[in-house]
């Protein structure tokens, strides 16, 4: 006697042929968890240092703005006063942040200026910066936001631009 092939029926073969279990999809899920805490922490210091580089790359243009003002008016301006003349943005004159730092101006007189960049918060970066009228860029690094004083912080940069020196008053001696 012959046997007769068996023949599953079409419910019982696509069942075999479904995708993948419950467990394997958790243990990619859990892969892509580990994954994703181990990288984490890696792309928030470089989102970091990507701000901390941008604001004093921001506060360098914020130094040559204030040496051509200097030529054209005898004196250091305000944030307000370079951003009126063309030299800044316009959200550096505002005062609105810009990538997670917010620069403002003090001690804008004839000879001397600073111009702070503060993180608008503790975790947006690890440094404050600022910029004086010699073209030093000096930093602080803190858990909190601190806005630096003039010539306070410890410089990270001396650009020597002489141009961003006040002009000697007429008669006056070297």
């Amino acid at each position: 006697m012959k046997q007769k092939h068996q023949r599953t029926p079409r419910r019982q073969r696509l069942q075999k042929q479904a995708g993948f279990s419950l467990i394997e999809l958790l243990i990619v899920v859990a892969i892509i968890g580990i994954l994703a805490a181990v990288a984490l922490p890696k792309l928030q210091a470089n989102l970091k240092l990507g701000r901390e580089t941008a604001a004093i790359s921001s506060l360098r243009t914020i130094h040559s703005a204030q040496a051509q003002y200097n030529t054209m008016k005898g004196k250091f301006g305000t944030l307000k006063e370079l951003g009126d003349a063309g030299l800044v943005g316009a959200n550096f004159a505002s005062g609105n942040p810009v990538s997670q730092y917010r620069y403002t101006s003090t001690d804008a007189e004839a000879d001397k200026y600073c111009i702070q960049a503060t993180r608008i918060t503790p975790g947006a970066a690890d440094h404050d910066y600022n910029v004086i009228e010699d073209g030093t860029i000096r930093t602080l690094e803190s858990k909190t936001v601190n806005a630096l004083p003039h010539g306070e912080g410890v410089p990270i940069s001396d650009t020597g631009n002489a141009a961003a020196q006040p002009a000697p008053a007429a008669g006056a001696k070297p």
